[in-house]
């Protein structure tokens, strides 16, 4: 099945990548390398040809060989000093990264690893595309490089392999340079196509990785397996715990705390990552989280204010949709049960209860009981530690119940077979992802 699928990508268009490749050519000077032929053998472009937007529908129109990043080269191309340099300015000018500095003895080994990074011509060329053009995607990849070093640097991995983690933190998100940057925005509500297209950047990358020897397999397996998580809720393939590479481990921490660095910092500081690394226990490496763990308790004091705008009354209506998602959900289940000609579970019912029930185990652990989600505000209107507690969990238990709905409806096809529980699943899913949509 996985062949099927790197078959059908690879004789895919790349329509949006294509559309930066050109618009980056009205801004600096993009010039080919080779001339570019379509899959017939047609010439496309001479050799030494410049290429700007006017070249957009030649392009766009045909499968093209060789693959385009082999074909060109852009004026004031990225190189590997200029991301040690970018990388140290983030270090000593960014807030959110002084933890980073602090917990290290000195900072010139991990900095001295983008210098040693691999990078050949066209992977030089695409992350020039990426800094140029998706500048969000670009710095992205080198606060994930930071923090996927730090983690490498503590597990005493090798300064020789220290390159490897850098090169495969910084083209972990080339397969987003192919997807449609209006699915990426985070106000964007994704449909069920638009999710397939998202959830295979992974696949993507891989794909473009695998044509370097120096870059497969270490580094293009590692950059497949950075969405996977150790108890299999991850993708694109679901592997679990010793399926997973070390890098892939590395990989799939550093991108979740980037995550959370760029869109919670400014609000709650080191304590949203605190709950995140808390409650996402059977998902990442145990050894990693434990470095995190111990980078917590360097530099400030984490941030526990709530924002201005999140009310004990704001909190107490989010609980309560929280609860009723697992209320719902225990319905759902039993009506699945109930509806002929089901006297077992179906995949789709045994795979979102597994969830659910990992899910609720974790807050159990972590102090929460989903009976009772409601009553914790009670009383604590005026103890903003515990409010704020409490919003944190509230926020990242959301975002755990919407990875599962999205999961849910990137496998239906999967799941989908005769008899009425999809039904009913299908209901439910609808019903908890406009739960989860209330204000």
């Amino acid at each position: 099945m996985l062949g099927s699928v790197i078959h059908k990508m690879s004789d895919r268009y790349d329509e949006h990548y294509i559309n930066s490749v050109t618009a980056l050519g009205d801004r600096i000077e993009v010039v080919t390398t080779q001339a570019i032929f379509n899959r017939n053998g047609m010439k496309l472009v001479d050799k030494g040809a410049r290429i700007n937007s006017a070249m957009r529908d030649k392009l766009v129109l045909h499968k093209l060989t060789p693959d385009i990043d082999q074909c060109l080269s852009a004026a004031n191309g990225i190189s590997q000093i200029e991301l040690r340099e970018h990388a140290r300015e983030i270090l000593e000018n960014e807030p959110r990264f002084q933890r980073v500095r602090l917990a290290l003895n000195g900072v010139e080994k991990l900095l001295n690893a983008f210098y040693a990074m691999p990078l050949n011509a066209p992977l030089t060329f695409k992350l020039t595309v990426a800094r140029e053009q998706r500048p969000e995607i670009f710095e992205h990849s080198i606060q994930m490089a930071l923090i996927a070093l730090f983690l490498a640097i503590k597990s005493r991995l090798p300064d020789q392999e220290l390159a490897t983690v850098a090169a495969a933190s910084m083209l972990h998100d080339i397969g987003e340079l192919h997807i449609d940057p209006a699915l990426l925005r985070a106000d964007h509500p994704l449909n069920a196509d638009e999710l397939r297209h998202v959830y295979v950047h992974p696949m993507t990358a891989f794909l473009i990785l695998q044509a370097y020897p120096q870059f497969h397999p270490e580094i293009s397996t590692a950059v497949f397996e950075h969405h996977e998580r150790l108890d299999g809720s991850g993708y694109p393939r679901g592997l679990k715990g010793e399926e997973i590479s070390q890098l892939g481990k590395i990989l799939m921490l550093a991108e979740a705390v980037t995550t959370l660095y760029e869109k919670s910092w400014r609000a709650h500081g080191a304590a949203r990552l605190s709950m995140m690394l808390r409650m996402n226990r059977r998902k990442l490496d145990p050894e990693l989280v434990g470095h995190l763990v111990s980078l917590l308790h360097n530099g400030e004091q984490p941030n526990l204010d709530t924002p201005s705008e999140t009310s004990s009354n704001t909190v107490l209506k989010q609980l309560d949709q929280l609860a009723e998602v697992f209320t719902s959900w225990r319905d759902a289940r039993q009506a699945s049960l109930n509806t002929p000609p089901h006297a077992t579970e179906s995949p789709v019912v045994t795979f979102v209860n597994r969830r659910l029930v990992a899910l609720e185990r974790t807050l159990l652990e972590t102090g929460f009981h989903t009976d009772t989600l409601a009553a914790l505000t009670m009383g604590i209107e005026d103890d903003d530690d515990a409010l704020a507690e409490i919003v944190l969990m509230t926020s990242e238990s959301r975002r755990q119940v919407s990875d599962i709905l999205k999961e849910v409806r990137r496998r239906w096809a999967e799941f989908k077979v005769s008899g009425d529980s999809v039904v009913v699943v299908e209901e439910w899913v609808k019903g908890a992802e406009a739960l989860l949509q209330m204000d």
